[in-house]
């Protein structure tokens, strides 16, 4: 059960990130089926004050303006059901060297507590093979 107003949160949002080299980011979106939020190519430059240019093609899913929960399973949640129906592609990917992982941001109302993940979270996420990762504020 989800708690969307966790009340120790101020925020959370997860992102599922592929960071590939031999395949661009719209070859990405065609082999996986689904649109991403945000993609970056490489050699293109980080922003527009900078010369700094980006290393590695990237593709990313994110529930960051997607949902309002501050319940960190329910975007789990959102983002494993969308990606458990091509788990056979995100496998190749990863066993070609593919670098590929999901964010979990969390930020503090109050500067205690932390995300929960429930058994359910944790198996969907060991079902697809993915790294998880905390960016907590």
């Amino acid at each position: 059960m989800y708690n969307d107003n966790y009340e120790t949160c101020f925020r959370t949002y997860v992102t599922f990130r592929i960071y590939c080299d031999n395949m661009l980011p719209d070859e990405l979106t065609e082999y996986l089926g689904i649109q991403p939020t945000k993609t970056q190519t490489k050699g293109q430059k980080t922003n527009l004050k900078s010369s700094e240019l980006i290393k590695q093609n990237g593709w990313f899913l994110t529930t960051k303006d997607v949902l309002k929960s501050k319940d960190s399973r329910r975007h789990i949640d959102y983002l494993a059901d969308k990606l458990l129906p091509i788990k056979n592609k995100l496998n190749s990917l990863i066993l070609e060297g593919t670098k590929v992982d999901i964010s979990c941001f969390w930020q503090s109302e109050s500067g205690q507590g932390g995300p929960t993940f429930s058994q359910q979270q944790l198996s969907k996420l060991a079902e697809l093979g993915i790294e998880i990762w905390l960016d907590i504020y």
